[in-house]
């Protein structure tokens, strides 16, 4: 059953997803666009600068440099930062440009200026910190050549007297010149040494190079209105189509015709009934062929009645079982409607009542329930007597379900109850079997396993798909002759909308209705073609009655008969091509 279920879709599918359930995907993606517009207005504005820096010199070393980013992003030159901005540095990031030693020093804040100044200061800080150690140093190192000075010269004094006592000229003489020589150069080089120092500590050079200092940028970094907008659009349309497709794939209502007619294993949908509004009331029955003879429903349960005709020219139809999965896809609806139709045509139709539990088909004819089938097979009545003639037809007969009885399913699978449909149809040439629904009860698969042919309702976005196979898989079991399947509520996608329905035929006959409860049609007579005998489109020898057309069977050379469903005689109707008027009904 889950490969069954498995329907793969296709690009124009999702897009039908899509717009089936555009109100929730507008929804998510104006509520994604509304919230991220109302973080935004809340959010405090971010901006960012940055100051390039170097470290000059020659060093290329990778260690050296990393260990001079390092010391850039120390809490020393943090702390020598903070005392030149005043306050304490904003959130500040190096990064290092390949493998050069320069830096690029990025500092975001809540205004442009401290961004700005806030760069700057790190990098002026890191400067200043480096120049105190520097000094340091060099007072250290000062005071060291200070103290060597000082032993030079206590040296160079020593040398004087020796050589003095030794005389200048004396091998020992000569010896202390050469030293004291050595000791002279060795006192200037620590004067030179002395000189630098004082110089690095009136003036210490700068650790870093600044190559651009940072300026106030006031675009700030975030938010960026139109940007997340955008970004936010996009997400909640990502969001929402990823809902639908979810709820779709959680959905398990039937959608339409090729999702019907995979469920059915390939039976072929022999009809498409359009949504009628006025059947949204389901307490209220409506055959809506008699009401709007030229509506979009009518014209479509024509279109049901040549698809049977057609199926019967080989094997004739004599008992025709119509069912459904559930009670609520339109079962009793569409077999009152197709029997109007089908005796309309001319053909002698009896519709049988067999929804025991729940009787309801007498309702759309107007007659009475209190006797019916179950009458007939308790013996309370004789099988005439039951059988009631639907006013204003007069091909159309019923035989109402009858009182409820305490066993439907026994009372139908009995003997007497199938003796009783070969009855029925030796007194018409077609059966209507409105029977129950398949799932809930099992008096229809008792049924469909003797009827000639078995026809499956179901109702887009009401039928369970699950329920659709259940019930092809039970019928199956019995070995019944399912030829086809009926889509009631068809989508526009399957060619039957809410819009006007532009063409159509015109028949030669016409009904004035006004029986009992509300419909009440008195008898109407076929009329003649505007266009004389034969006149209109011309009709096809063998397409006996097709969508209401009905064939002479004395002018007919097929060797066809005009009645597919039985041996029965017809009234000759003649066709014209009209163009089918407005319906004040016609979102039927």
């Amino acid at each position: 059953m889950a490969e069954a279920n498995a329907i793969r879709r296709t690009p124009a599918e999702y897009v039908s997803i899509i717009w089936r359930r555009r109100v929730l995907v507008l929804i998510v993606t104006l509520s994604s666009l509304a919230i991220m517009i109302g973080i935004d207005s809340v959010r405090t504005p971010v901006y960012s600068s940055t100051a390039k820096v170097s470290f000059g010199g020659k060093v290329t070393s990778a260690s050296v440099i990393s260990g001079n980013i390092i010391r850039l992003g120390s809490a020393a030159a943090h702390a020598e930062a903070y005392k030149l901005l005043g306050q304490p540095l904003p959130p500040i990031s190096l990064r290092q440009e390949g493998s050069t030693a320069v830096v690029d020093i990025t500092c975001t804040a809540s205004s442009a200026s401290l961004a700005s100044r806030g760069a700057n200061a790190l990098a002026d800080g890191y400067n200043a910190m480096i120049r105190a150690q520097t000094v340091t140093n060099a007072l250290s190192t000062l005071q060291f050549l200070q103290t060597s000075v000082g032993t030079t010269n206590t040296q160079i004094a020593g040398l004087n007297e020796a050589i003095a006592k030794a005389g200048k000229r004396s091998v020992l003489g000569q010896i202390y010149a050469k030293s004291l020589q050595t000791a002279y150069q060795h006192l200037q080089n620590l004067n030179q040494q002395m000189l630098f120092v004082n110089s690095v500590i009136v003036n210490p050079p700068n650790a870093l190079a600044v190559l651009a200092y940072s300026y106030p940028n006031n675009i700030p970094l975030s938010p960026k209105p139109t940007t997340d907008a955008l970004l936010a659009f996009l997400v909640g349309i990502l969001l929402a189509v990823g809902i639908a497709v979810l709820q779709e794939s959680l959905d398990d209502r039937l959608r339409n015709r090729a999702e019907l007619e995979h469920l059915a294993g390939g039976r072929p949908a022999i009809g498409l009934i359009p949504t009628i509004r006025e059947w949204e009331d389901r307490k209220t029955p409506l055959l809506i062929t008699a009401e709007q003879p030229r509506g979009r429903a009518a014209e479509a349960f024509r279109t049901l009645r040549t698809s049977l005709q057609f199926m019967s020219l080989d094997d004739p139809i004599k008992t025709l079982l119509i069912s459904s999965p559930s009670a609520a896809d339109g079962k009793t609806t569409v077999s009152s409607n197709l029997a109007f139709t089908i005796a309309a045509s001319g053909q002698e139709v009896i519709i049988v009542g067999l929804d025991l539990r729940k009787p309801r088909i007498h309702e759309f004819f107007g007659v009475s329930n209190e006797v019916g089938i179950t009458s007939v097979l308790l013996g309370e009545v004789d099988l005439d007597s039951a059988i009631v003639n639907v006013p204003g037809s007069a091909y159309l007969r019923i035989l109402p379900a009858g009182p409820v009885p305490p066993n439907p399913a026994e009372l139908l699978s009995g003997r007497r109850a199938q003796q009783l449909i070969e009855q029925l149809k030796a007194r018409c040439d077609l059966v209507i079997l409105d029977s129950p629904p398949l799932l809930p009860v099992s008096d229809s698969q008792v049924l469909a396993a003797n009827a000639d042919a078995i026809v499956l309702v179901a109702a887009a976005g009401i039928s369970k798909r699950r329920d659709i196979e259940r019930s092809v898989e039970l019928l199956r079991q019995v070995d019944a002759a399912l030829v086809g399947v009926i889509l009631n509520r068809a989508p526009a996608s399957d060619g039957y909308g809410r819009g006007k329905y532009g063409y159509g035929y015109g028949y030669g006959y016409g009904y004035g209705y006004g029986y009992g409860y509300g419909y009440g049609y008195g008898s109407g007579s076929y009329g003649r073609s505007p266009y004389g005998s034969g006149g209109g489109l011309p009709v096809p020898e063998n397409l006996p009655m097709g969508g209401g057309v009905a064939v002479d069977e004395a002018t007919s050379t097929s060797g066809v008969p005009a009645n597919p469903f039985g041996a029965g005689s017809s009234d000759i109707i003649d066709v014209s091509t009209t163009r089918m008027e407005d319906d004040p009904h016609g979102d039927a």
